[in-house]
C-alpha cells in the first residue's frame, strides 16, 4: 500500500524556502570567504607578500601590496601565516568572517625560509646541515668586515679576528678545515655570484646569510665546496609603497691596552745591571774569561740601561749615564732622576746613575689613537605586481687605534624585479665598492715586513729613550729605524695605500613555459681591480744613525675578472601526497687575472712619490703576469617530499676543470634523506605530542672537491697552470738574459675530494617554543694535494702530488627559545640561543717515506706512564693531527739553596751555551729530567696543550618591552693554550735594551733572595726562559696559559617609537624610527694575561681588537 500525502499549495513556497535556507547554512559551514589584513606587531605596518595557506591542503593566497588577503575557508581550518624574517602564526578558524594577524620578528624557527644552492627551501623540508645566521646581528654594530657578523653565531664554524686593522677579513673555517693544519677558506656566494672573499660587502645590504656545511648541501657547488660555502642575499623590494630609509652609525673605537705592566725606569737599569752581573758570575762559574770581559763591557754599551758615553749628549739615543762633573748640572734638571746602585762588577763601588724616564703609557700613547667610524646608508625600495626594485647606497670611514690605520669604502647595492607579461620575469643585482685602505707605517704584528711587531717591541721599548732633545725640544728619531722608531719622527716618511675597485652582477631570466615548469637562466660577471702603492722619504735610521735617502718607491697592480653563465630547467609539482621539484642544467665559468708590479729607488726628491721620479730600478724592474681557467659542469638537483612526511634530496654535479690534464672531470653527489616524525599517525596520537611539536631525524652523504689547496703560509699550492710547464727568468749570463722551467710539472694530478656522512635531528618543543638542531659528521680528505719535498739533485725543491688523507670528527648543537612570547604588541618577548661545537682532526693516510707511521714532524718525548720514548706531535698516520700540539721543558721551581744544586750536580743541561753544561747557580730554574738519566734535552718535554681551541660556540639573549629592546651576543672558545711573547721576550731580555714586566721584580738575585721566578739574565744567557739565546724556542710550559675565554661581543639597547606616537609626531610622513646604542667587543672574560686572547698559540703583540661604542638611529619613510 502507498500512503501519499499532498500539501495545499501555498505550503509548497515556504517547504522549498526551507530547504534553500537550510542547504545554504550547510554550505556556509562548508566554505566561506574570510578577509583581512596582516600586520608588523612592532610597527603596526601592513606586510605584503605574506603567504597564507590553509594547513594540510594546496589553498592558500598571498597579501596584497596594502597587506589585505582573501581565502575561501571552513570552519575547523588552520591558517598558516608566513613570511621570510617573521614568526610563523597558526590560526585556527571559527565562526568569523574577518581576520587580523601580526606577525612578530622571528629569529630564527624550523619552519623558516633558507637560501639553498640555485634556491630556496623551507627548513621544514631540509635534510642537509644548514645554518642561517641571527639576523638580529646586521643591525647595529657598524661592520667594516661582513665576516665578524658570523663569530659566535652558527656551531660548525671557527672565526677568529686576529687584528684592529679596519676592513681585516678574519679567519673563517668551517667543521675543522680541510688541511692538516685546520685551515680552509669557504667558498663565498654574493647573490648567486662567486667572490673572493666577504670584504667590502656592506652589511647594511644584507638580508639573509646562510651556511651549507655538509657535503650533500654543498655538493651543488661541486668541485669548490668542501670548506663549505657562505651564501650571502642582499635585499629585494617589496610589495607595497616606495619605502626610503636612512641609517647612520657613529663609533668611538677605545684603545685596548696592553694589560702588561712593564718596569719603570729606575728598575729597569736596576735589574739589567743586575741581569749582566748574573751572565757574569755565570761565565765566571764556566771558567770563561772572554764572555767575563764581554759582561763587563756591556755596562758601557749601546743599551738603554748602559752608560755609553753617546748618552751624555743632548741628543743620545738613551738618556743613562753616570753623574759627573760635566753633567751635575741635570741633577737639579726636572727632567732627570738620579739612581744609586753598587757596580755589578765591584761589591766596593757605588754607581750614581741619571736617566730621562718615559712611562708605559707615554710610551703606547706613541702608536695608540682612539678613532672614529662614521657610516651613512640610504635604501629606497619598493614593488608592485609588475616588479620591485631596491637601491642601497652607503659609505663607511673608520679610524683604526694604531695610528696610520684606516678604511674608507663606498657601496652600491641593486636589485630589481620586472614582470614581462604573464610568463617571464627578469631580474638584475649588481653591487660594487671602491676602498682604500692604509695600513699603519710601523708594523702591527711580528711576521715581518709590514707585519713587524710594533705593538710587541714598542711598548717595551727602553723608558730611558730620548725621544725629545735635553735642549731644544727637537723631535729625535728614536730607538732604531722604524720599527721602533720615534712616530712622531716617522709618521710622514712612508705613504702605503692599497686601492680596490669591485663590481659584481648578474642578469637573470624566468620563463614558465608550463604550469609548474620553468626555464631559468643567467649571466652574471665579477671584476676586481686593486692597486697597491708605497713611497719612502729620507729618514735618519735612528738617533744617531745614517741618513737613509734610497726613497724605495713601488707600484703593483691586479686585474681579475670572471664570468658565468648557465640555464636550468626547473619542475615543481604536486601529486596528492606527492610533492617533487626538480632542476637541472648547465654552468660555465671563466676567470682571468693580469698582475704588474714595479719597483725602483733613488728619486731625487721627496715631494714626487711615484715611479717616474726614481733613477734606479730594484732587481727586476717590472713584472707581469696573466692566467685564466675554466670550469664547465652539469648541475641537477631532486628533491621529493611524500605527505610532508618523509623527504628525500639529491644535489648531483659533474665539473670540468682546464688547471687539470689526465683527471679534467670530476662528479660529486649528495644525497640526503629526512623524516617528519610528528606528522606520522602513531606519534600524532602518541603522549610525546604534547610535549614534541617537531621531531625531523636526518642523514646525509656527499662529496666536494678542491683545485685551489693551500700551503702553510696560505699561498696556492697550485696556479691556474699547475699541470703545465711555468717558466722563469733566472738572471743574466755573459750579459745575456736567461729562463728556465720553475717547477716540475704533474700531468696526473687530481681532484683533492671531500665526502661528509652528516647524522643530524631537528627538534622542536612546546609547541616550537625551543627549539634544538643537533648534527654529527664525519668527513674525510682524500687524495691530498700536497707539495712532496724531493731530492735535490732534481733541480727543484718540491713535487706537488696527491697524497695523505685527513678526517674530521665532530658534534654540533644549537638550542633556542623563546622564553617569554608576547600576549600583545607592547607586551614582553625573550629569545635566547646558544650554540657549541666540538671537533677533531685525524691523519689517516700519508706519503710513504720509510718511518714508522709515515710520521711528518714528530718529536720523540720520554712518557713515564709506558717509561719508553714515543713520538708526539706533527702528523702520524691514524692518529690525531698533532700539528698544534705544544710540548715544552719544564721546571719544578728555583734552586735556593746550596745542598739542592749539589743534589742536581751531574744534571746536564744541553740548552746551556756554557762549556760546562752542568753549571747551576743559586736562583735557575730546576728542569724535571722526566726519563730521569741526568741529561736535559728535548726528550724530557711535556705536553702543554693545544693551540687550536677543542670547544666553541657562542649564546645570545634578546629581550623586548614597549619599543625597548635589549640583545646581548656573547662568543666562547674552550680548550687551548696561548703564550704571551711579549712578557716571555721581556722576562729573558732577548733583545738586550727592551724593557720588561714588573715580574722580573719577583726574579731571584743575590740582592732578592726571596725571588720566586727563575734568575734574570741578560740576554737570557742562563735559558731560564726560552732555550735559546733569541726568543725563537717553544717557550717553558710553566709559562703557557689557558686561553679559555668569553667574549661580551656585542649589547645593544635600541627603542623603536611606536606606530601611534609617529603618527602623532610625524603626520604619517614618517614609517618607522630606531634609535641605538651598542657596545661591541666590549670584555674578554679570560685569565690569560695578554691583550686579547683570539690570537690562539704565540701572542706576538698584534694589533688589537679596539672596544667600540655606537650611537646611531634608522628612520624610514
Amino acid at each position: 500500500m502507498r500512503l501519499s500525502v499532498t500539501y495545499p499549495r501555498k505550503y509548497r513556497y515556504y517547504v522549498v524556502l526551507i530547504i534553500c535556507w537550510l542547504t545554504s547554512v550547510g554550505a556556509w559551514a562548508q566554505t566561506t570567504t574570510l578577509s583581512g589584513s596582516v600586520r608588523d606587531v612592532r610597527t603596526n605596518e601592513l606586510l605584503p607578500g605574506v603567504n597564507i595557506t590553509v594547513r594540510g591542503t594546496n589553498r592558500g593566497t598571498v597579501t596584497n601590496q596594502d597587506g589585505q588577503f582573501s581565502l575561501p575557508v571552513k570552519k575547523g581550518d588552520v591558517l598558516v601565516v608566513s613570511l621570510i624574517s617573521m614568526s610563523t602564526q597558526e590560526v585556527v578558524i571559527e565562526n568569523q568572517t574577518t581576520l587580523d594577524v601580526k606577525l612578530t620578528e622571528s629569529a630564527k624557527s624550523l619552519d623558516e625560509v633558507v637560501v639553498v644552492g640555485y634556491g630556496q627551501q623551507s627548513r621544514k623540508t631540509l635534510t642537509g646541515a644548514v645554518s642561517t645566521i641571527d639576523q638580529t646581528v646586521f643591525k647595529s654594530v657598524p661592520r667594516t668586515n661582513v665576516g665578524t657578523a658570523l663569530q659566535g653565531t652558527a656551531p660548525g664554524l671557527r672565526v677568529q679576528q686576529t687584528t684592529g686593522q679596519p676592513g681585516a677579513t678574519p679567519t673563517i673555517v668551517f667543521r675543522g678545515g680541510t688541511d692538516f693544519n685546520g685551515s680552509g677558506s669557504p667558498l663565498v656566494v654574493l647573490d648567486g655570484v662567486i667572490v673572493p672573499s666577504l670584504f667590502g660587502i656592506n652589511m647594511e645590504d644584507v638580508e639573509s646569510i646562510d651556511l651549507l656545511k655538509d657535503a650533500a648541501s654543498a655538493a651543488i657547488y661541486g668541485a669548490r665546496a668542501s670548506n663549505g660555502v657562505i651564501l650571502v642575499t642582499t635585499k629585494k623590494g617589496k610589495k607595497g609603497r616606495t619605502s626610503v630609509t636612512y641609517s647612520f652609525k657613529r663609533a668611538n673605537n677605545y684603545i685596548r691596552r696592553n694589560p702588561l705592566e712593564y718596569m719603570s725606569a729606575s728598575d729597569y737599569i736596576l735589574w739589567n745591571r743586575r741581569g749582566i752581573a748574573s751572565r757574569y758570575a755565570a761565565a765566571q762559574a764556566d771558567n770563561n774569561t772572554a764572555e767575563m770581559n764581554n759582561a763587563r763591557n756591556q755596562l758601557t754599551g749601546a743599551w738603554g740601561w748602559g752608560v755609553n758615553s753617546g748618552w751624555t749628549a743632548p741628543d743620545g739615543k738613551y738618556s743613562t749615564q753616570l753623574v759627573s762633573n760635566s753633567n751635575r748640572n741635570l741633577l737639579t734638571d726636572p727632567q732627570y732622576s738620579l739612581l744609586i746602585d753598587k757596580n755589578p762588577f765591584n761589591a766596593n763601588q757605588t754607581d750614581s746613575l741619571l736617566y730621562r724616564s718615559t712611562s708605559q703609557r707615554q710610551l703606547e700613547d706613541l702608536i695608540l689613537q682612539q678613532g672614529v667610524l662614521n657610516e651613512h646608508y640610504l635604501n629606497v625600495s619598493g614593488g608592485n605586481d609588475q616588479g620591485n626594485f631596491a637601491l642601497g647606497v652607503g659609505s663607511i670611514r673608520d679610524a683604526g687605534t694604531l695610528i696610520g690605520s684606516s678604511l674608507s669604502r663606498m657601496n652600491m647595492n641593486f636589485n630589481g624585479g620586472l614582470n614581462v607579461g604573464k610568463n617571464l620575469v627578469v631580474s638584475l643585482n649588481m653591487s660594487g665598492y671602491s676602498a682604500k685602505t692604509t695600513p699603519s707605517f710601523i708594523s702591527a704584528d711580528a711576521s715581518g715586513g709590514l707585519q713587524g711587531g710594533v705593538v710587541q717591541r714598542f711598548a717595551g721599548i727602553a723608558p730611558t729613550v730620548r725621544l725629545t732633545n735635553d735642549q731644544t725640544g727637537a723631535i729625535l728619531p728614536g730607538v732604531d729605524a722604524v720599527w721602533l722608531g720615534n712616530p712622531a719622527y716617522f709618521k710622514d716618511k712612508f705613504f702605503n695605500q692599497t686601492l680596490e675597485q669591485r663590481y659584481a652582477g648578474g642578469l637573470n631570466l624566468e620563463y614558465t613555459i608550463l604550469p609548474g615548469l620553468k626555464a631559468l637562466a643567467s649571466a652574471s660577471g665579477f671584476y676586481r681591480y686593486t692597486t697597491a702603492e708605497s713611497f719612502t722619504k729620507a729618514y735618519v735610521n735612528g738617533t744617531g744613525g745614517a741618513l737613509v735617502n734610497t726613497r724605495n718607491a713601488s707600484f703593483t697592480n691586479q686585474r681579475a675578472s670572471q664570468y658565468t653563465y648557465n640555464a636550468f630547467l626547473q619542475y615543481n609539482k604536486d601529486f596528492g601526497k606527492h610533492t617533487v621539484s626538480a632542476l637541472a642544467g648547465g654552468e660555465f665559468f671563466e676567470s682571468r687575472v693580469y698582475d704588474y708590479g714595479a719597483t725602483a729607488n733613488l728619486a731625487a726628491t721627496d715631494f714626487i712619490p711615484w715611479l717616474s721620479a726614481s733613477t734606479a730600478a730594484v732587481g727586476v724592474p717590472t713584472s707581469s703576469f696573466s692566467s685564466w681557467q675554466r670550469l664547465a659542469s652539469v648541475i641537477g638537483r631532486v628533491n621529493y617530499t611524500f605527505a610532508n612526511t618523509y623527504l628525500l634530496n639529491v644535489n648531483l654535479r659533474y665539473d670540468g676543470t682546464s688547471k687539470l690534464i689526465t683527471n679534467q672531470y670530476g662528479f660529486f653527489p649528495g644525497v640526503s634523506l629526512g623524516w617528519n616524525m610528528h606528522y606520522a599517525d602513531f606519534f600524532a596520537n602518541s603522549f610525546l605530542r604534547r610535549y614534541v611539536s617537531t621531531l625531523k631525524p636526518r642523514i646525509s652523504f656527499g662529496e666536494n672537491g678542491s683545485i685551489n689547496p693551500l700551503n702553510s703560509a696560505g699561498q696556492p699550492l697550485i696556479g691556474d697552470y699547475a699541470t703545465i710547464p711555468q717558466y722563469g727568468s733566472v738572471g743574466t749570463y755573459s750579459g745575456q738574459p736567461g729562463f728556465a722551467a720553475s717547477g716540475i710539472t704533474n700531468t696526473n694530478l687530481k681532484w683533492e675530494r671531500a665526502n661528509t656522512l652528516n647524522f643530524g635531528v631537528d627538534v622542536g618543543l612546546l609547541n616550537n617554543r625551543v627549539t634544538v638542531i643537533a648534527d654529527y659528521f664525519v668527513r674525510n680528505v682524500y687524495d691530498k694535494i700536497t707539495s712532496l719535498t724531493i731530492p735535490g739533485w732534481t733541480g727543484f725543491s718540491s713535487y706537488v702530488t696527491n697524497l695523505g688523507q685527513l678526517q674530521n670528527r665532530g658534534i654540533e648543537l644549537e638550542v633556542r627559545a623563546n622564553v617569554l612570547k608576547p600576549t600583545s604588541a607592547d607586551g614582553v618577548s625573550w629569545t635566547v640561543s646558544a650554540n657549541l661545537f666540538h671537533v677533531k682532526n685525524f691523519a689517516k693516510k700519508l706519503p710513504n717515506n720509510g718511518l714508522d707511521l709515515n710520521r711528518q714532524g714528530a718529536v720523540q718525548i720520554f712518557d713515564p706512564a709506558q717509561n719508553k720514548l714515543v713520538w708526539v706531535g706533527g702528523l702520524q698516520e691514524g692518529k690525531r693531527v698533532g700539528l698544534d700540539e705544544i710540548y715544552a721543558p719544564i721546571y719544578d721551581g728555583i734552586y735556593t739553596s746550596q745542598a739542592q744544586l749539589d743534589e742536581r750536580a751531574n744534571l746536564l743541561n744541553t740548552y746551556l751555551p756554557y762549556t760546562n753544561k752542568r753549571i747551576k747557580l743559586l736562583g735557575d730554574a730546576r728542569w724535571r729530567d722526566t726519563d730521569k738519566n741526568d741529561t736535559l734535552d728535548y726528550r724530557d718535554n711535556v705536553f702543554v696543550g693545544r693551540t687550536t681551541p677543542t670547544i666553541q660556540g657562542g649564546f645570545s639573549s634578546n629581550l623586548s618591552w614597549k619599543g625597548f629592546n635589549l640583545y646581548g651576543q656573547f662568543d666562547y672558545s674552550l680548550g687551548f693554550v696561548i703564550v704571551n711573547q711579549s712578557y716571555l721576550r721581556g722576562m729573558s731580555q732577548v733583545q738586550g735594551s727592551q724593557n720588561g714586566p714588573v715580574d722580573i721584580t719577583k726574579t731571584w738575585s743575590p740582592e732578592n733572595p726571596t725571588g720566586t721566578l727563575p734568575r734574570y739574565y741578560w740576554a737570557n744567557y742562563g735559558r731560564n726562559y726560552f732555550t735559546d739565546a733569541g726568543g725563537n724556542t717553544t717557550a717553558p710550559a710553566n709559562f703557557w696559559q689557558k686561553g679559555d675565554y668569553l667574549a661580551m661581543r656585542e649589547v645593544t639597547l635600541s627603542y623603536d617609537m611606536p606606530a601611534k606616537l609617529l603618527e602623532r609626531v610625524a603626520r604619517n610622513r614618517v614609517k618607522s624610527l630606531r634609535v641605538f646604542l651598542t657596545g661591541s667587543n666590549l670584555v674578554y672574560i679570560t685569565g690569560y694575561n695578554g691583550t686579547f686572547p683570539e690570537v690562539g698559540g704565540n701572542d706576538v703583540g698584534r694589533f688589537p681588537l679596539p672596544r667600540t661604542a655606537t650611537l646611531g638611529a634608522t628612520i624610514s619613510l
